[in-house]
């Protein structure tokens, strides 16, 4: 059935929608810690680029619960945004929070973007060579 999980999860299925679940928490943090911090011209280009990758990353989690392989795809691709964004925006002291985030805290936030595309693309081999399999 098209509207149902494919079947039970593998281990990297989960640990792929965990890791973009902690994602999605990390983006919605730094969301509101720039949003309460910044310039209001700052606040409208942060607001206006984060929220869609939060809304695209609630729709990929959903599907990645009914086992759709090309949301694993997604969530490999927007682990990828993320980690291009934040090193961006690390080299723009004037998009930072009190002019940048402790070194510490951006090694964190790439390390968990590479991480969530690492383990989204191990989903998305395991889902495709499940719905592959020959009968």
């Amino acid at each position: 059935m098209r509207g149902q999980p494919a079947g039970p999860s593998t281990r990297s299925e989960r640990a792929a929608r965990f890791l973009l679940a902690v994602f999605l928490v990390a983006v919605v943090a730094a969301l509101a810690i720039t949003l309460s911090s910044v310039a209001p011209s700052v606040r409208l280009l942060a607001a206006g680029v984060v929220t869609p990758i939060i809304a695209l990353t609630l729709l990929l989690l959903y599907f990645e619960r009914r086992g759709r392989a090309w949301s694993y795809a997604g969530a490999a691709a927007l682990g990828a945004l993320g980690v291009g964004l934040r090193l961006i925006v690390s080299t723009r002291p004037q998009l930072e929070v009190d002019g940048g985030l402790p070194l510490a805290v951006t090694v964190a936030y790439v390390a968990l973007g590479i991480v969530v595309v690492v383990t989204s693309l191990a989903a998305f081999l395991a889902v495709r060579r499940a719905h592959h399999k020959p009968s």
